[in-house]
């Protein structure tokens, strides 16, 4: 596949040795490892001997809610956290050890099997990796985990009087880390992203971009400081990202994964950068260099906490890829008459991509107007993801536990 003149020198399929050494150490120091060194509880892991065992008590998922055959995977388990009857847009997240996930403005503590609105919220839940806090937009509005875990509340103001967030300069679409000495805590900004909110109608590609990812797009890099009590923000520095958007950080802070495109716009897979970021006072450092690239479709990436895989949705249905997918799924080719519904009512599967290796994983089957959408990893490796199906208000969180057995 021909690559893009503006693009960072690098060709599909080419993984450098640094990013082995770097899943290497994450796997001892990164965040999946601290959090279990400084005994994070898990939510469902109690008597738990190893992550594979937790979540045994909830229920798989069944023909009753999105349809007990669609795991992709044989030995994997997919499990119905829980169903809501309210429509979210955009992002699914979860915390650090599982307990709460945002949908929209709404946050579900699986613990107490509640809701709990962000009142003064609109979109884009994301929480630390190491379960300090959370922020929602806009505003990129800072809040201590506490207003979450602290009595049993069924609001959490995000802004106004009383509020225990604060702003910062963290624009739409942020991902969220932490340094693995805790001294820092980071923010990526999309800036130029693809506004992806697919599945309440047909979607058969992934999404078009809010912007051209021109030659000179970047991506930004936001830092905040943890006084104890809350988050103060401290500023924000571009990194050039030519051709790229929908950036994510890792994390350690140390990786950057973006989108890319050549230069007629069209999508062409994802490429994994080395992040240096630091900073002197408010004066802050930030360069990135390219260590990898995946040309697979997909969007919405996350990282595991151990920065070995990324899970991402691709749409199916249309576009470039509707042969391939086609094929993929079982049907002799686009035109085979058991694919074509998802001509016309589309679909979204979850997908893990090994970082060391390049080996993408398909982890779900869905049926056509089924859409699993924003997969994102906990500490210990279960993954969570979102399912909506057409003509329903029902929504659908499911765990997986695809990346444990890879």
């Amino acid at each position: 596949m021909p690559v893009a003149s503006d693009v960072p020198a690098g060709e599909c399929g080419s993984i450098s040795p640094e990013v082995a050494a770097h899943v290497t150490a994450m796997s001892t120091m990164g965040w999946s490892a601290l959090n279990r060194s400084r005994g994070m509880m898990m939510h469902g892991c109690a008597g738990a001997a190893r992550p594979q065992d937790c979540l045994a008590t909830v229920p798989l998922v069944s023909d009753a809610d999105i349809g007990a055959s669609r795991s992709a995977i044989t030995a994997a388990h997919l499990r119905l956290l829980f169903t809501s009857t309210n429509r979210s847009g955009f992002w699914t997240r979860s915390s650090a050890d599982g307990r709460f996930v945002g949908r929209s403005t709404r946050l579900r503590d699986l613990a107490r099997e509640a809701d709990i609105t962000a009142t003064g919220a609109m979109y884009d839940p994301a929480f630390y990796p190491d379960n300090s806090g959370f922020m929602y937009q806009p505003g990129g509005r800072n809040c201590p985990m506490s207003a979450l875990t602290t009595g049993t509340p069924t609001t959490v103001a995000i802004t106004g009087a009383g509020s225990p967030c604060t702003g910062s300069s963290a624009s739409l679409y942020q991902h969220l880390a932490a340094s693995l000495d805790g001294g820092d805590y980071w923010a990526s900004s999309a800036g130029t992203a693809a506004w992806d909110d697919g599945g309440h109608a047909p979607t058969l590609t992934e999404t078009p971009r809010n912007e051209r990812w021109t030659a000179t797009a970047t991506t930004s890099i936001t830092l905040m400081a943890n006084t104890g009590a809350g988050f103060s923000n401290v500023g924000s520095r571009r990194v050039p990202t030519p051709l790229q958007g929908d950036g994510v950080i890792s994390p350690s802070s140390r990786l950057l994964i973006t989108r890319f495109v050549d230069t007629a716009g069209d999508y062409q897979g994802y490429i994994l950068h080395r992040l240096e970021a630091s900073h002197t006072g408010s004066a802050i450092m930030a360069s990135t260099r390219e260590i990898a690239r995946y040309c697979v479709q997909g969007a919405k990436p996350g990282f595991s906490f151990d920065e070995r895989f990324i899970a991402y949705h691709h749409y199916i249905g249309g576009g470039d890829t509707v042969e391939a997918d086609a094929r993929e799924l079982g049907f002799t080719g686009a035109d085979d008459a058991g694919f074509e519904p998802y001509t016309t009512q589309g679909s979204s599967n979850i997908y893990i991509l090994d970082l060391q290796t390049g080996r993408q994983t398909r982890v779900t089957t869905m049926g056509p107007g089924q859409y699993a959408l924003y997969p994102h990893f906990r500490s210990d490796g279960w993954m969570y993801f979102l399912v909506r199906t057409l003509g329903t208000t029902r929504e659908h969180v499911v765990a997986s536990d695809a990346a444990l057995l890879q």
